[in-house]
C-alpha cells in the first residue's frame, strides 16, 4: 500500500518542479528590471530576440499548462472517488508525468535557446538570477 502513495508523491513533486520552472520563465521578462536583470546589458538585437523567444515559449507553455492542469484534476477526481482502481491510478499518473516531462523539456529548450544569445558573463548572471528566483520560491509555501 505504501508504493502507490510514493508514486503519487513523485507526481506531485514533478508537477511542483515544473510549475516553479514555468513560473520563473513566464515572469522573467516581466520582472527582469525589478530584479537586477538589467545587469545583462543586452544589445537591442539580443534583447529583441530574447523577448521573441520568450513570447513563443509563453504561448507554447500556456497550452501545455492547461493540459497538465486538466490531467492533475482528473487525477484528483480519481483519487477522491470510492476505491479507485490501482491500474486507473497508475494510468493517470503516467499521463501527469508525461505532461510534466513535456513542460520541463520545453522549459529546458527555452533556457538553452536564451543562453545561446548571451556571452559567458551574461549567462552567469542569467542563471544566477534564475537560481535566486528558485530559492525565493522555495521559501514560500505552495499551500495557502
Amino acid at each position: 500500500m505504501r508504493h502507490p502513495w510514493l508514486r503519487i508523491l513523485l507526481v506531485v513533486s514533478l508537477c511542483m518542479n515544473a510549475g516553479v520552472l514555468v513560473h520563473i520563465g513566464v515572469h522573467w521578462v516581466q520582472h527582469r528590471k525589478a530584479h537586477g536583470m538589467q545587469d545583462l546589458q543586452l544589445s537591442a538585437d539580443a534583447k529583441a530576440k530574447m523577448e521573441s523567444n520568450f513570447k513563443a515559449f509563453r504561448e507554447r507553455v500556456g497550452s501545455m499548462n492547461g493540459a497538465l492542469r486538466d490531467e492533475r484534476v482528473k487525477m484528483l477526481d480519481l483519487l477522491a472517488s470510492d476505491s479507485p482502481p490501482p491500474d486507473a491510478v497508475a494510468a493517470q499518473e503516467a499521463k501527469v508525468v508525461t505532461a510534466t516531462q513535456a513542460m520541463l523539456k520545453v522549459t529546458d529548450e527555452h533556457l538553452l535557446d536564451q543562453k545561446k544569445l548571451l556571452s559567458p558573463e551574461q549567462q552567469r548572471l542569467f542563471f544566477d538570477h534564475i537560481r535566486r528566483r528558485i530559492q525565493d520560491s522555495d521559501k514560500r509555501s505552495p499551500f495557502p
